[in-house]
């Protein structure tokens, strides 16, 4: 029998972990053994992200590592977003044959398999596509101690982990790319502008997940915030399908851009106010308004304040997550202790922080005033602490 490995990036994203968790059954469907040696394989696939220049390291570092150590005939195939977002630094290590996220499907013109890869139902993720990144996969085994014994009366998942993925989700892909243009990101590279998929089609992939037993629909998509943008709908009109379907079932969506959170906020509220809707990330990125504005951030710090604290205030919600930005160019010191407001002043239950950092192909990499890395390791320790300290609060006091 034939050997597959397959190496999850380091830090996947809900639909990278889903393409390589569809990616190992359908090798095992045509007849392969999946293998946990990378030395015994036929065909080694290394997922990749492009997330950031620490992730972009770490997937050069193993597919150079990869390409010395496999055996003869064994042939290295790289997938995920790399090959779009740092096509000439793949090319200087790597020779091989790519499939990009947006051409997942092409593994079966690669292989020639009698399954389809298409046929391979897309909707779940396990620890397994985690392990290589010690973080996540901490915050997942956590959140997946607190499921198995939430039948105890004082064990319930604490709402920091909402947004963590879980072997309870069924996920649904809504949809793939994004709406926005902003200044620091390569993903939209990979995934380009948004492309929703139908009504119709999301309603009953949920459905089955819920008559199947799942009591957590997760909708993937970058940009979700934005569904509907190219075929006339918006996220509103996709939720109140999904609310008024029959069973005890609770809804996570993956990101929604604060711009259309804000500017939506009238036409969500019908399915946000069912309680159906339990968490999702709306990453502000800065509490600057000059900052926002370079990063081509769409609304301003007092909109974001305003509407999700009305969100969290009025409605059903439980949960809605953060990301922060770091030493964006130009960032001084009265726009880092701006940004120190989000975690002040605004009703988010969890922050992710990261330090900005160059990427190609990005309009941010090519501005003068970058922050000296020692000054974004500075401030990054700052707003980490800031935001450990609102978590604890928010854990320990059960602020909603």
């Amino acid at each position: 029998m034939k050997k597959a490995y397959i190496h999850s990036t380091k830090h996947p994203c809900t639909e990278n972990a889903m393409n390589i968790n569809a990616v190992k059954r359908w090798y095992s469907a045509n007849g392969w053994d999946i293998t946990g040696v990378a030395a015994e394989a036929d065909i080694i696939i290394v997922s990749t992200c492009g997330f950031s220049k620490e992730q972009e390291d770490y997937e050069i570092s193993v597919i150079e590592k990869f390409g010395r150590e496999k055996k003869d005939g064994c042939e290295l195939i790289v997938t995920g977003c790399l090959p779009d977002i740092n096509k000439d630094r793949l090319q200087s290590v790597f020779s091989g044959r790519s499939v990009p996220t947006s051409k997942i499907g092409k593994f079966n013109e690669i292989m020639n398999f009698e399954s389809k890869i298409e046929s391979v139902e897309n909707h779940f993720v396990t620890e397994r596509e985690y392990d290589t990144d010690p973080k996540i996969s901490k915050f997942f085994r956590a959140r997946k101690w607190f499921e198995k014994f939430s039948f105890l009366p004082l064990v319930r998942v604490p709402k920091i982990l909402f947004t963590v993925p879980s072997e309870k989700w069924y996920c649904v892909r809504a949809a793939m790319g994004c709406t926005g243009n902003c200044s620091y990101c390569a993903i939209r590279n990979a995934h380009g502008p948004i492309k929703s998929e139908p009504v119709k089609s999301i309603v009953a992939q949920a459905k089955k997940g819920i008559e199947i037993g799942y009591r957590e629909i997760a909708l993937t998509g970058e940009d979700l915030g934005g569904y509907g943008v190219d075929i006339k709908l918006d996220l509103a009109d996709l939720l109140n399908e999904l609310v008024c379907l029959p069973g005890n079932f609770k809804i996570n969506l993956r990101f929604i851009d604060p711009f259309w959170l804000c500017r939506l906020r009238d036409k969500l509220m019908p399915a946000f106010k069912t309680g159906k809707i339990k968490a999702f990330c709306s990453p502000a990125q800065s509490g600057s308004n000059k900052i926002l504005k370079s990063m081509n951030r769409r609304y301003t710090f007092e909109q974001v304040k305003e509407t999700v604290n009305y969100i969290i205030e009025k409605t059903g919600v439980s949960m809605i997550g953060n990301n922060i930005i770091i030493g964006f160019p130009g960032e001084t010191e009265e726009d880092f202790i701006q940004s120190l407001r989000l975690i002040e002043e605004v009703k988010y239950e969890m922050h992710m922080v990261f330090k900005y950092e160059r990427r190609p192909a990005t309009k941010a990499a090519e501005l003068d005033n970058q922050v000296p890395q020692d000054e974004i390791d500075r401030r990054y320790a700052v707003m980490h602490r800031a935001a450990v300290k609102k978590h604890v609060k928010n854990i320990i006091f059960g602020v909603k």
